[in-house]
């Protein structure tokens, strides 16, 4: 209730007046659109009473320049309001003693190799990275970007989505670490067979002793025979994972996360239902819902870093 508190009044002072500013651009922009497309009907209608070949060619360049300027506002208003918000964002979040400083990069994004090396997923066909998040926590570097991974699909012609949503990766920066964890919901085990198979390659094995019995029954746990798993899933993050899937069920979202680890680095995997923080030209942007839950994926994904590491 506290973290809620301190981002509700950091939402009021910091966000909110950078939304109202977004938004004033955007209803200028749709004023604009709607005055630009009576205009050009009106010469549409002039074009068709004249009906004179070159008064047509030459109302066709300053047409054509509008409809570039046009086009020119909408893409910078979209390219700037994501930056815009998530910087504020990553600013109240770093402020914890527990982590460094945060860089974003919005055309940035996590290597496909690195991605398929979490063990989580085993196909990219087309994969989409953007929006790149890099900093620390505590002395653990990660990155973290939006995806959108797809795959040919076996029986159909067309893509399938093998994830959609927020990956992340960090570095314990420890060669010693070996071996490692896989986490997998249960709801997905029929669509992740290759999964199991290709952590089955490095020693993995389907375990059920120290968890919780509420844990298991949501959640496929694989670890090499070198793992501690008590070590790396404490009753604390269980607990946490849990309650963060029975958050989302009851205001029923589809979402879901997955976690591995592999020798020294860690890749957790959150699903994503909606597009966050992405803009809409026709709906109002002023939401302090979408922008806190934006901070709590991002917060929980740290969380389970920092607990992990803290185990580590």
């Amino acid at each position: 209730m506290r973290a809620y508190h301190d981002f509700r009044l950091f939402y009021n002072q910091s966000i909110h007046p950078e939304l109202l500013n977004l938004e004033q651009r955007r209803r200028r922009l749709v004023r604009l659109l709607s005055l630009s497309v009576l205009l050009l009907l009106g010469v549409l209608l002039l074009q068709i009473y004249v009906q004179i070949f070159v008064v047509t060619l030459l109302l066709l360049v300053p047409v054509g320049l509008w409809i570039t300027y046009l086009v020119f506002r909408v893409q910078v208003y979209f390219r700037e309001f994501k930056p815009r918000v998530v910087g504020l964002v990553l600013d109240f979040i770093d402020n914890d003693i527990n982590y460094g400083s945060f860089r974003y990069d919005p055309k940035g994004g996590i290597d496909p190799r690195k991605f398929l090396r979490s063990k989580i997923f085993t196909r990219a066909d087309e994969y989409q990275a953007e929006d790149l998040i890099t900093g620390q926590v505590r002395e653990l570097p990660f990155e973290l970007c939006e995806l959108q991974v797809r795959e040919f699909s076996d029986v159909r012609t067309r893509l399938d989505y093998v994830f959609r949503g927020v990956f992340l990766i960090g570095d314990f920066r420890r060669p010693d670490m070996k071996g490692g964890i896989l986490l997998l919901p249960d709801v997905y085990r029929k669509y992740l067979s290759r999964s199991e198979r290709a952590f089955h390659l490095i020693g993995g094995r389907r375990i059920q002793d120290n968890l919780l019995p509420e844990f298991e029954s949501f959640f496929d746990t694989y670890a090499t025979p070198n793992v501690r798993i008590q070590d790396i899933l404490s009753e604390e993050l269980q607990h946490g994972l849990l309650q963060f899937r029975q958050q989302f069920q009851e205001t029923n979202r589809e979402k879901d996360i997955y976690l591995s680890i592999v020798d020294d680095k860690i890749y957790i995997a959150l699903t994503q239902d909606k597009d966050l923080l992405e803009p809409s030209l026709f709906q109002n942007t002023v939401s302090f819902e979408v922008v806190r839950e934006f901070y709590h994926d991002i917060g929980l994904l740290l969380a389970v870093l920092h607990e992990v590491d803290v185990m580590n």
